[in-house]
């Protein structure tokens, strides 16, 4: 894998050209990402001031959406469980946006009421995990008796649609990708920082957000195997090691892993 420093705009264009390259993805091809809340806790402040007491909210949706059109895609809800409610996902009116998550148990529900409404700080991301903001996030739940109040911390998370790797040390290195799409191509892509990078339109996985910075340069395309996993032993330049961050992308599917630093 070449880690050299070349221009800027020469690396860019070397990216962009071989994606360029590869089978277009068609506009109707769609991806999902799945995320989980983490670390939501519910505190009833509003109903009960006085109470120090804190709750879990667990649960678990999909984002489906066009390649390249992240943002108008549709969230369905899988599984879930709130405090002074329960787990039944189907009575509640759920609608999931980039940058908010309501639920509403419709009517009366013989003296059920539920009405919560997650906030984040950052829109949903395919790679990044989004903060709820503690400050407009809050609930209303009347089972028997009132329980209103407001979050105290939370996060929705994504999980990677592809895991990466590395196996041995660092230069003499083994990259493994699991969760691909069968027999399908793998880009192995690396910059020398985190960040933002997009992948402009006319381009294969055009409209997918890199998790790595504008010195994106490609390492390598590897075809994976009929279980969706690519084994590449290789050996980098020691001057890569503890310097260079990767980040795979499935070119089938567009998903993303994880970014890690190569050592």
């Amino acid at each position: 894998m070449s880690i050299s420093r070349m221009p800027l705009i020469l690396r860019a264009a070397a990216l962009v050209f071989t994606l360029l390259s590869l089978t277009p993805t068609a506009s109707a091809q769609t991806a999902t990402v799945k995320y989980n809340l983490d670390n939501v806790w519910m505190k009833a402040d509003v109903s009960h001031p006085f109470s120090s007491t804190i709750y879990p909210m667990t649960g678990s949706f999909e984002w489906t959406y066009a390649v390249g059109d992240f943002e108008n895609g549709v969230g369905t809800w899988l599984t879930m469980n709130i405090p002074w409610y329960g787990q039944d996902v189907n009575s509640l009116d759920i609608n999931v946006d980039m940058g908010s998550i309501e639920f509403v148990l419709p009517g009366n529900w013989q003296n059920l009421g539920l009405d919560i409404t997650l906030h984040m700080v950052e829109d949903l991301s395919p790679t990044s995990a989004s903060n709820l903001d503690l400050v407009r996030s809050a609930f209303d739940i009347e089972n028997g008796s009132i329980h209103k109040g407001h979050f105290v911390s939370g996060q929705v998370v994504p999980e990677p649609q592809l895991t990466l790797q590395t196996i041995g040390t660092c230069p003499s290195v083994s990259f493994e990708i699991t969760g691909a799409m069968a027999n399908g191509q793998v880009a192995l892509l690396y910059s020398f920082a985190p960040g933002s990078f997009l992948i402009p339109a006319g381009y294969a996985c055009a409209g997918t957000m890199l998790g790595l910075d504008n010195t994106v340069t490609l390492g390598t395309l590897q075809t994976a195997n009929a279980a969706g996993t690519i084994l590449w032993p290789t050996t980098v330049p020691a001057g890569a090691c503890g310097q260079v961050y990767l980040q795979a992308l499935d070119l089938t599917s567009c998903g993303l892993s994880e970014v890690i630093l190569l050592q």
